[in-house]
């Protein structure tokens, strides 16, 4: 059974881990029975070559190490550029090479167009990554293809009661696909390197991961980390991400005079050794769905606080058993949280943190496997 997967992107997000892992386990747990390839539109897979996946380059020219990527509209630069350049080497793969199951991800509407033009024996799965904003577009988009797409997952509960009220797909088609967010093994070889020197492991540390865009609301964060010093000043806070945000969030920094108690590491490719050193794991997002750094941190038994945007956090954290939740985008909630958490016995935290680990067991790569599997099968 051939399984291809769609999912270009313009620069690192969580859903590539997902559409990695997704893709490994199949080959992992059941090699024989799947063929499963990537498709490598114009170069943004080439650093996965020889990591246990198959790619499939859809153009010779490798173009994606010169988009656009910073702000708006240059990101839609880059979708449109992918769109065009993609076309019809893409509808002639799926003529040609004919795959069973095709799993789309990122930039959707190019498949999304050519499941709407033309006629295929391969079966659209549409993937709902992250947190779905639905504009008039997307919706009459989803309701053109409504019959021909063959089923459409999400990872969360939330999402996935949400994609149903919205009256587009038959509720049949609609399941639920947690993300394969971790391998046990990655995090037991990672978590133990060292960090720089000039972190000190005799400090507390609250951490936080994730691009810095507007997403996932840094300066909340960073606001908040003012007040938690009035509160308790043995607290230093660790950003791991890159983004368009990066240098405001300096200057913000810098005029609260946080300079020395703030670092901005950029992009880490093990973040593991870092949630270990942590003490309290943070996230100010106005909406994530479901949280990969949340379930990361909670396998690694950390305590979390987070927002309870939509549509991830509450569920993951089992509306507050699981962990703290603040009152999405609200200063005066996450503060009131924190000191419930600082005030809080070692008990009653670890309470939280089995309660979380428990829940984040369905977000292995494994588990997606075997729900991934009945699926296509």
């Amino acid at each position: 059974m051939k399984v291809y997967y769609w999912s270009p992107h313009t620069s690192y997000v969580a859903t590539i881990k997902a559409v990695y892992n997704s893709a490994l386990s199949l080959t992992k747990y059941n090699k024989e029975n799947f063929i499963v390839k990537i498709i490598n539109a114009n170069g943004e897979w080439d650093s996965f070559i020889n990591k246990g996946i198959s790619l499939v380059n859809l153009n010779k020219k490798r173009a994606f190490k010169t988009y656009p990527r910073v702000g708006y509209f240059f990101s839609r630069v880059s979708y449109i550029y992918v769109f065009l350049k993609c076309f019809f080497p893409l509808k002639k793969l799926l003529r040609t090479e004919k795959p069973d199951y095709f799993l789309i991800h990122l930039i959707t509407l190019l498949p999304i167009i050519l499941l709407l033009l033309f006629k295929f024996e391969t079966k659209f799965i549409l993937r709902i990554s992250g947190y779905p904003k639905l504009n008039f577009f997307r919706k009459l988009i989803w309701k053109l293809i409504s019959k021909k797409i063959h089923l459409v997952t999400a990872p969360t509960l939330l999402t996935l009661n949400y994609i149903k009220s919205q009256n587009i797909f038959d509720e049949k088609k609609i399941m639920f696909l947690p993300d394969p967010v971790y391998q046990i093994r990655e995090i037991i070889n990672q978590k133990n390197e060292l960090v720089e020197e000039y972190i000190d492991k005799n400090k507390k540390y609250i951490i936080s991961i994730g691009r810095l865009t507007k997403q996932k609301n840094f300066s909340l964060l960073i606001k908040a980390f003012y007040e938690i010093k009035k509160i308790d000043d043995q607290f230093k806070l660790i950003i791991i991400g890159e983004g368009e945000d990066k240098k405001y969030l300096e200057s913000l920094i810098l005029n609260l005079n946080l300079q020395n108690d703030i670092m901005l590491l950029g992009f880490k490719k093990n973040v593991f050794k870092y949630i270990k050193l942590s003490n309290l794991v943070l996230s100010t997002s106005l909406w994530e769905d479901p949280g990969f750094f949340l379930i990361e941190s909670g396998i690694l038994n950390k305590p979390i606080i987070s927002s309870d945007c939509p549509n991830g956090p509450s569920e993951l954290l089992s509306y507050g058993l699981g962990g703290y939740l603040f009152k999405n985008n609200q200063l005066n909630s996450l503060i009131e949280i924190f000191k419930k958490f600082n005030s809080n016995s070692e008990m009653e935290i670890n309470n939280k943190i089995y309660f979380s680990k428990k829940k984040f067991r369905q977000f292995s790569i494994f588990n997606h496997y075997k729900i991934l599997k009945k699926i296509i099968k």
